[in-house]
């Protein structure tokens, strides 16, 4: 996938994201080495990896279970364009 999306040779891809576009997150060697624990980045269609977290550890404990109640939209309606 870096050389298909011309991603930065930083690291390894993490997984894709759901945006339509080519972005992704990557774990980031570049700091720490090959023996090291790497940074988790965000690389979008500028390819600049962004940092996210400082390691995968705080990546896992940030992110959050999204329940059945709780949606993208703003409205309630469930359809996802936020009109109400």
């Amino acid at each position: 996938m870096v050389a298909e999306w011309d991603y930065p040779d930083v690291g390894v891809v993490l997984l894709d994201t759901p945006s339509g576009g080519h972005d992704t997150v990557m774990l980031d060697y570049r700091r720490c080495g090959p023996t090291g624990e790497p940074a988790v980045v965000h690389v979008d269609e500028d390819r600049v990896p962004r940092e996210v977290a400082p390691s995968f550890a705080a990546f896992v404990a940030a992110l959050e279970l999204a329940t059945e109640d709780e949606d993208d939209d703003d409205d309630g309606d469930g359809d996802g364009d936020g009109d109400g």
